[in-house]
């Protein structure tokens, strides 16, 4: 039995500079308003912009699952975050996740479960409240990049098959589309401008609002490659938003002027292309672009609406 999680409310991140960090995101994703608080003693601020919501922490070090995030990564995605159902408790979830050989951290209203190692480098957290709100810090923003909603997260893990038995056996996800990347069938790569040679298996999967893709590098180069040797498993991408041509086009200079450059671009045939942006600018979040060159791109890839749906989609 997996964890009675609930709905996924948000994503969490762990930032160095959490002032810098609520400018950042306020200019590029155009949130208004943050909420101040305090979690796991550490300062916080809560974030929305329709769909897209998120949760930014400032990393200390300490013993802890956010602290030992920080001790080894910085700063960087860090968690989702789930709301439980009305009549699941914070304790039930918790002696679920003990069950199920899980070190769990509780707090007022906030059940922390240490599951990166079997999920791919992500950690669960449940809460069943908000924190309480300390303050607002308000900005009048233009959004750098129009996005539609959370569409997926993805994760770079070592072995795909081990991640998604862990994603099965934990959060419940059934049936994951697998999917293979290679610059020898159909698939090219450009890396900060010029060729590579990339080779990935990726494989997408669902429950409810929380959509993930896992990446398992293989040959080649490639962000992943480079996110695994320099970080191991873990969060790498936010894919908030999907773009026309002409779109994509008008604001790309404002990204890169913002330091968002694009490190990676992909080209799947002739059915869409992909980018990833320089994640410094956002501490440690890399977005994820998807530009189609057809209408018809998810079906031209083989993909029916069930698997278009666990890509993130709402097809």
């Amino acid at each position: 039995m997996s964890l009675p999680l609930g709905h996924f409310d948000r994503f969490g991140m762990v930032v160095g500079n959490l002032e810098a960090a609520m400018k950042a995101y306020a200019q590029v994703f155009g949130i208004r308003q943050f909420d101040l608080c305090e979690i796991d003693g550490r300062p916080a601020a809560l974030g929305d912009f329709g769909s897209l919501r998120l949760e930014l922490i400032e990393g200390s070090s300490g013993g802890d699952v956010c602290g030992e995030f920080f001790d080894r990564r910085g700063e960087g995605m860090s968690h989702a975050l789930f709301m439980p159902d009305k009549d699941v408790s914070i304790e039930r979830i918790a002696e679920r996740a003990t069950a199920l050989g899980l070190g769990v951290e509780t707090g007022r209203h906030r059940l922390t479960i240490a599951c990166r190692h079997q999920l791919g480098g992500l950690a669960l957290v449940v809460q069943s409240a908000r924190p309480q709100i300390q303050g607002q810090r308000t900005f009048q923003p233009q959004a750098l990049l129009p996005c539609q909603k959370l569409f997926h997260v993805g994760m770079v893990v070592r072995d795909r098959e081990l991640a998604i038995g862990g994603f099965q056996r934990l959060l419940g996800m059934d049936e994951f589309l697998r999917m293979e990347l290679h610059t020898d069938q159909g698939l090219r790569v450009w890396i900060d401008g010029k060729p590579a040679l990339h080779h990935a298996r990726t494989a997408f999967g669902r429950i409810g609002d929380f959509a993930c893709e896992l990446m398992e590098p293989l040959g080649g180069d490639g962000l992943y490659q480079r996110f695994l040797a320099a970080h191991g498993e873990g969060p790498q991408h936010y894919f908030p938003t999907i773009l026309s041509p002409a779109d994509f086009a008008a604001v790309r200079g404002g990204l890169g002027r913002a330091g968002l450059a694009v490190r990676l671009e992909g080209a799947i045939d002739d059915a869409m292309r992909y980018y990833y942006l320089d994640s410094a600018p956002l501490m440690g979040m890399c977005i994820e672009i998807i530009v189609p060159e057809r209408a018809d791109w998810w079906q031209s890839l083989g993909m029916s609406a069930q698997d278009a749906w666990r890509v993130g989609l709402d097809a």
